[in-house]
This record gives C-alpha cells, structure tokens and sequence, in this order.
C-alpha cells in the first residue's frame, strides 16, 4: 500500500523522532481525502495546512503532499501508521 502513495519517507533532524513523508504526485488527492477521513482533525490554516490526531500522535497535512508525522519511536512505526492511513 505504501509503495502505491508514497515517493519517500525522510526522519526530520531535531530531538524528537519526527518524520516527514512526501506522497506521490498523481496519488495525493486521494491520499489526503483518506488521511482526512481518519484523523481527528483539530485545525484547518487557509486549505493549505491541516493539523490532526491519529492514535495520539500528530499528523500535519499540506495541500503540496508532504505529511509530517510527529512523535514516533521508530521509521517502522511511521510506516504502520501510513498503512493505516492508507488502506
């Protein structure tokens, strides 16, 4: 599933395990439409930023298709949580 919406997935420099993923282009949209759904949205800055909660973590949403996935322990538990996301 992953392989099918997501260009690549980097770890963000700083203290805490952040993660930054980057959709592919022609999937983003419908990426987006279902992380949406998932998450528990908590604000919208202008459509072009969404912060949200999945399982007590945050997930900042942009309209470009990058994803940012904050306080995680590990790369694998980024990519479960995309599965999630996801499917």
């Amino acid at each position: 599933m992953l392989e099918e919406y997501v260009s690549r997935i980097e770890e963000a420099c700083g203290e805490g395990r952040d993660f930054i993923v980057i959709l592919k282009y022609a999937k983003r949209e419908e990426a987006i439409r279902k992380i949406l759904e998932k998450c528990n949205v908590e604000r919208t800055l202008s459509g072009v930023l969404t912060n949200c909660r999945y399982k007590d973590k945050e997930v900042s949403v942009f309209r470009t298709g990058k994803l940012i996935l904050k306080g995680l322990t590990e790369r694998r538990e980024a990519e479960k949580i995309l599965e999630e996301l996801l499917t």
